[in-house]
């Protein structure tokens, strides 16, 4: 996410502003043939998650793009402690590491080299 292409309006609430930003994530990678359009378990990290709206993800990505049509599969939810998941650990790494690339530029062979040997196989930018 470009923050700074942001409004204050969308910020101002940041679970609607993750969730959102998850489903067009989700849809993009599906319509580009990234991931396949069956069930899909999400496994994120607890620090995503407020108490109040434990389950609202799951059920607005259920409800925005298996009811609406958008893809054949149903979601799973779950948050972890990222200390406990060795998945959201390898993610937090790459995040960082695609964060860097993108303020000094100091990893552009090694995300080259990820694209050709298929690791890196697309980026969704919003907006």
């Amino acid at each position: 996410m470009e923050n700074k292409k942001l409004t204050d309006a969308f910020c101002s609430n940041t679970a609607r502003a993750f969730n959102y930003a998850i489903r067009l994530a989700l849809s993009y990678f599906m319509e580009s043939g990234v991931l396949p359009n069956e069930d899909c378990f999400l496994q994120l990290d607890e620090r995503n998650e407020k108490t109040e709206t434990k389950y609202f993800l799951e059920n607005y990505l259920n409800t925005e793009l298996t009811m609406a049509g958008a893809v054949k599969g149903k979601f799973s939810v779950t948050y972890f402690d990222s200390v406990d998941n060795k998945f959201i650990q390898i993610a937090d790494v790459f995040s960082n590491l695609y964060y860097s690339e993108l303020q000094t530029k100091h990893y552009t062979e090694e995300f080259r080299r990820l694209r050709e040997i298929g690791i890196l196989k697309g980026i969704f930018e919003f907006p």
